[in-house]
């Protein structure tokens, strides 16, 4: 068995299919194949895997090909409770066996071959039959939910990203006349500035979707992941630099400071994420990835901009609007994953995705 958000899958196999379902494009792409959740009806165990199925009306199908060399299917001998996700949100109902020859297997066999045609006319492997509870239709609509959550973490952790990085942008050409020490002292103030403000943004959506999520420590963590950030980022104006350091060690450590640099705020947010939600670990590589295009876009904006000699508000304005771009490629980067590890949750009842 291998574990997945803190439920079995059967394989390696059948894991690495359901990590590729939960991404939000391949979500969208495989529209007959989906997570399966239940309980072992011996072990109690949490048990997920990947099916395939056909839904008709308040009943979900699936087929048990090779029913002899599989055993999830027979925790459904008797009626039993099961989920699936279906149109971007979990369905509740209970699941029973369909053996060939019982009285309603040929007409569901066929209501199953509406969605694979290529299946045998005739049918003869047992069918698990899914009557969803009465309540599952008054639902969110198809997919609305995982959209809503992303559009409003997108807004507001955009308009976060960029309030905080007007701060050392201002703080910047504000100290750009005093001494190499007070400007370095003040770039790390605005970077302060810039996480509390980027952390009470992203604190606002996270604590009305996890239950007992505090903003206050999700605020703190995100300072402190901006300040790590930005000192190491001041390392060469406080230095000579890598200057006089042998040429084979120049690359490997731009490289490690740099992936300290983008790593810093998610691990220090993971700290607190980690308390909330499984397998929280991968917003550490989601929010390096999204820090990482963040600020090479900011470069490609800012870069042919920026000029000798221009007056500080043009300079500050070219700022903006690079931190604009940035801000929106992390918070659409963060946004997308963030939707994903709630969608892949144990207890996806506990998590409030509006």
């Amino acid at each position: 068995m291998v574990h997945v958000t803190g439920y079995r899958t059967p394989s390696w196999g059948a894991s690495a299919m359901l990590t590729t379902l939960r991404s939000p494009l391949a979500g969208r792409l495989a529209r007959r194949i989906t997570e399966l959740r239940y309980l072992g009806r011996r072990s109690g165990r949490p048990i997920a895997l990947p099916v395939a199925y056909v839904r008709h009306g308040d009943r979900v199908l699936v087929r048990v090909g090779r029913a002899a060399t599989k055993t999830w299917w027979r925790n459904f001998s008797d009626p039993a409770p099961m989920s699936v996700w279906i149109d971007q949100r979990w369905m509740t109902g209970t699941g029973r066996v369909l053996f060939p020859g019982h009285t309603d297997y040929a007409a569901t066999w066929e209501l199953y071959r509406t969605g694979f045609p290529q299946t045998p006319a005739e049918g003869t492997d047992p069918l698990v039959v899914m009557t969803l509870d009465e309540a599952v239709d008054a639902a969110p609509a198809a997919s609305a939910v995982g959209r809503r959550l992303w559009r409003r973490w997108f807004a507001l952790v955009t308009v976060g990203e960029l309030l905080g990085f007007a701060v050392p942008a201002v703080a910047g050409v504000a100290a750009a006349r005093t001494t190499t020490l007070l400007a370095a002292a003040a770039l790390l103030v605005a970077g302060a500035a810039e996480g509390a403000i980027l952390g009470w943004f992203q604190g606002h959506v996270l604590a009305s979707v996890i239950p007992g999520l505090a903003r206050r420590d999700w605020i703190l963590a995100t300072m402190l992941g901006a300040v790590v950030a930005w000192s190491l980022g001041m390392v060469p104006m406080l230095t000579n630099g890598l200057a006089g350091w042998p040429p084979l060690l120049v690359v490997p450590a731009i490289a490690a400071g740099a992936a300290v640099m983008v790593s810093a705020m998610g691990t220090a947010q993971w700290l607190v994420l980690r308390r909330h939600l499984t397998d929280a670990g991968g917003w550490i590589a989601a929010t390096a990835v999204a820090w990482l295009a963040g600020l090479t876009v900011l470069t490609a904006v800012t870069t042919p901009l920026w000029q000798p000699g221009q007056p500080a508000a043009l300079t500050v304005a070219i700022g903006v609007l690079g931190g604009l771009a940035m801000a929106a490629t992390m918070a659409a980067f963060t946004g997308t994953f963030l939707v994903w590890l709630l969608r892949a949750q144990p207890h996806p009842a506990s998590i409030d995705m509006g």
